[in-house]
């Protein structure tokens, strides 16, 4: 017999709604069927967080001076340690309970292991996005990753961790840079970036401008330092400082 999935309950968020996933999960519990339960809530999990996203009513920014041409705007940040409950705010834990985490910022080596940075670069189209792994030690380049946007469909992939880039390219969506229903529409989504950038820059106007945007850090992949949370944080900042957005 086939097993429940997201898509068989319904899509509003509404007492009667969690009643049945409530109700959904019991009775996959009585019947022992723990992973395909898990399975079904951490499904459930992620559609609600991204329709909580994606619905955010009060989602607006104050504009100020962007910065000049061809100048970065870097955001650096300590990593951090989890000194209780670390945890217990993901699955399966976090589905029944929520989470409780005390945290401490730390650096490494007397170093802020997690950096990006952005500049409106003149003489380019586009948008160049490029994640970095650089040793602790002398910030040798260990590996990379490198993507460029030149069209609405080229962002299609933000919502999925792994894509090239996935990280910077919800940090440009979230600061709006174009509406997530153009990037989804057939009929859209082939246009170019290229006057959404410029709008975005504050550049209007100026063809020959494009972005780059570099992630850099110093922490081993898996190092449970909260780097990819963090990181997106700097990509954030540093762009948002960038092209004005407060």
């Amino acid at each position: 017999k086939p097993q429940p999935s997201a898509a068989d309950l319904p899509s509003a968020l509404t007492s009667e709604s969690i009643a049945q996933v409530i109700a959904t999960r019991d009775k996959m519990l009585s019947e022992e069927k723990y992973s395909s339960c898990c399975q079904l809530l951490e499904s459930l999990s992620s559609m609600a967080t991204q329709r909580c996203i994606y619905e955010e009513k009060g989602h607006s920014f104050v504009y100020t001076d962007p910065l000049p041409l061809d100048t970065t705007a870097i955001a650096t940040a300590p990593a951090r340690i989890d000194l209780a409950g670390g945890w217990s705010d993901t699955p399966p834990v976090s589905f029944e309970f929520g989470g409780a985490v005390a945290c401490l910022a730390v650096l490494l080596d007397g170093k802020r292991p997690l950096r990006a940075q952005c500049r409106v670069v003149r003489g380019m189209s586009g948008i160049r996005l490029c994640t970095e792994s650089r040793s602790l030690s002398d910030e040798t380049l260990l590996r990379s990753s490198e993507t460029t946007i030149q069209t609405l469909a080229d962002l299609d992939s933000f919502n999925n961790p792994e894509s090239e880039c996935a990280l910077l390219k919800c940090a440009l969506v979230w600061l709006g840079l174009c509406p997530v229903d153009y990037i989804q529409d057939d009929d859209r989504k082939m246009q170019s970036i290229q006057p959404f950038l410029q709008k975005f820059c504050r550049r209007e106007g100026e063809n020959d401008v494009g972005l780059e945007i570099i992630s850099s850090s110093l922490l081993p992949t898996g190092s449970g330092m909260g780097s990819s949370s963090i990181l997106a944080g700097c990509a954030i900042a540093s762009i948002a400082k960038c092209v004005g957005v407060v």
